[in-house]
């Protein structure tokens, strides 16, 4: 792999620090405020989003993913910064944490997408699955870093020093992602059709290809039942128990840690040949895992629950997100990420205000049975 590639993976990984110590924060003083605030804030999170994604994809497949990336680092770490600002003077409460979750998934609308093809353009089709699992294993260990301090972060200066972090990091990457140039950069389209028709038309290549197809609807099924583990259950499952919130921190980090391991395995030795089997076996780990989760009573043992939670979650998305990308052809680069993100996020909006409905351990063990039932689709096939 090149050192161009490198360079942006330093910066990208970056970021992620950021975006884990907000997140963090958001659901943390959310759920102080009530389960039904913290899925609204959730909500607001995932619902411009959903809404925004497929204009995402056109627009990067229409001005190139790297250009599109730019423009939104810069424009969320402005935000950030401001919103920082807001929070400073006015204090926390539930319309400046829905501002703030609402300003953050927009922006994600029109990044995700161009953010998830930027491997290819650095890297050639073999060095691919390495190259994807290099960027999760660094992303990881940040996150798993980022567990424990947005901790220590919330307790002593909160939403306001997740939210400068975040600015900060977001500038770094905009500043490093303005010196690099991508080895397999696509060019801007120069045949520019509608939007509703360029977004249908990726919608067709993805119906038309089975294997695309697939990995759509499983990823779509393990996303709204796995995501709210970590987001929603474990916030809510800390305050059960009367966890503090360094504690909960570090049951978020066991899931980041059963992640890393698998994706710095991967990016060392390569997956397995059958990428299915492998992600159907990795869905069964994961849902024994969020079982366990709802049965601790302890602090270690909810980090050993989520430890094999993020192990099965890991050996899911390291096997199928290279094919799945691999799979892509390069004219709907960005418009079939907007579809992968789009299918992790409607299904999304439903199952957070569902779980937020019910007892956390209810909630808990409905995901389990959901990642179960994905994993026995993959071995089916």
């Amino acid at each position: 792999m090149n050192r161009a590639y490198y360079g942006w993976l330093a910066g990208s990984t970056l970021s992620v620090l950021g975006d884990a110590a907000l997140f963090f924060a958001l659901g943390w003083a959310a759920t102080g405020i009530g389960p039904r605030v913290a899925a609204l804030v959730l909500t607001g999170f995932t619902l411009p989003r959903a809404v925004l994604l497929l204009l995402g994809g056109v627009l990067g497949d229409r001005i190139g993913p790297r250009r599109l990336l730019l423009i939104c680092s810069a424009i969320v770490g402005i935000c950030c910064l401001l919103l920082a600002l807001v929070v400073g003077v006015r204090g926390v409460s539930v319309s400046v944490l829905l501002a703030t979750s609402i300003t953050v998934g927009t922006v994600d609308a029109f990044a995700l997408p161009a953010a998830g093809v930027l491997p290819r353009l650095f890297v050639p089709d073999d060095q691919l699955p390495r190259a994807m699992a290099l960027r999760t294993s660094a992303a990881q260990v940040i996150t798993l870093a980022g567990g424990p301090l947005s901790g220590i972060l919330v307790a002593t200066v909160g939403l306001v020093g997740a939210l400068t972090l975040d600015g900060v990091t977001f500038a770094v990457q905009f500043l490093v992602l303005l010196t690099l140039r991508p080895p397999y950069d696509v060019p801007p389209q120069s045949d520019r059709p509608s939007v509703v028709r360029a977004a249908l038309d990726g919608l067709r290549v993805a119906i038309a290809d089975p294997v695309l197809r697939m990995i759509l609807g499983v990823v779509g099924l393990v996303a709204a039942f796995v995501l709210p583990v970590t987001s929603l259950c474990v916030p809510l499952l800390a305050r059960a128990h009367g966890w503090a919130a360094g504690q909960a921190g570090f049951v978020v980090a066991g899931n980041v840690c059963g992640g890393l391991l698998v994706a710095v395995l991967v990016a060392r030795f390569g997956t397995f040949a059958r990428a299915g089997t492998a992600g159907g076996i990795g869905c069964l780990v994961a849902a024994a895992g969020i079982s366990g989760l709802a049965l601790a009573p302890t602090v270690p043992l909810a980090v050993s629950a989520t430890l094999l939670q993020g192990l099965g979650v890991g050996l899911f998305t390291s096997h199928l997100a290279p094919v799945f990308v691999r799979s892509t052809p390069k004219s709907h680069l960005t418009r079939l990420q907007s579809l992968l993100s789009l299918v992790q996020t409607v299904p999304l909006l439903a199952s957070t205000n569902l779980l937020a409905t019910l007892d956390v351990r209810h909630a808990l063990a409905v995901s389990a049975v959901a990642t179960a039932l994905a994993g026995l689709m993959l071995l089916r096939l």
